[in-house]
């Protein structure tokens, strides 16, 4: 007899999160402007920011695209908004996060957001430590972070912090900022479920031994 276990799933809930999917990059990297819904496909970048769309400059964390969240002197943000999410259900957002080595040593600071409609009514603020990097090695770490859904849509985005004191470079000021890369956003399993599938595994497995 043969037992087939079906695991549940758990779909990215985010679009085009390694940045792949734009419009032609003519050069090493574009500076993107707000408000722009085109240039990144399914991302925003609001008004009054900017944000520099990188391809070649630098080692992506994944694909050959990547964000370095600081434009031209710009504190920058971008955004994506996700649907068909359940109310009161943990998600988890994981994202590759860099710092652009050009200045250094330094801390490159961003903020992860979400928000249903209005400000953001969940946020964290994660730090990467430049020093030492090169744009062939720039160190891509992996960092996580949960919220609770409080409405089936939601609106995930990404700010920077980085704002190295101008003096550091007074003709660029903030220019060199936080890199972005490879964004999901899933659902964290209710333990219950992790339940069923643990039994489900100890039932494989004797069902194994008896044949």
């Amino acid at each position: 007899m043969l037992s087939i276990l079906v695991v549940p799933g758990f779909a990215n809930l985010i679009t085009n999160g390694s940045f792949e999917l734009g419009s032609a990059i003519p050069g090493p990297f574009v500076t993107v402007y707000g408000p722009n819904t085109a240039t990144i496909s399914n991302w925003t970048v609001p008004a009054n920011t900017n944000v520099d769309y990188v391809s070649g400059y630098w080692t992506a964390a994944q694909g050959n695209r990547s964000l370095d969240l600081n434009g031209l002197r710009s504190l920058g943000t971008i955004y994506q908004t996700m649907t068909g999410l359940t109310v009161g259900q943990a998600y988890q957002v994981r994202f590759a996060m860099a710092g652009n080595p050009d200045l250094q040593p330094r801390y490159a600071d961003l903020q992860v957001w979400v928000s249903a409609g209005g400000p953001p009514y969940a946020s964290a603020n994660f730090s990467f430590y430049v020093n030492g990097q090169d744009l062939n090695n720039m160190g891509w770490q992996y960092y996580t972070w949960n919220f609770t859904a409080t409405s089936s849509t939601i609106t995930l985005g990404f700010t920077s912090l980085d704002n190295a004191p101008e003096d550091y470079h007074p003709v660029s000021g903030y220019s060199f900022g936080p890199a972005l890369d490879d964004v999901s956003v899933t659902a964290i399993p209710e333990p219950a479920t992790l339940a069923l599938v643990g039994l489900g595994l100890i039932g494989a497995g004797f069902l194994r031994r008896r044949r």
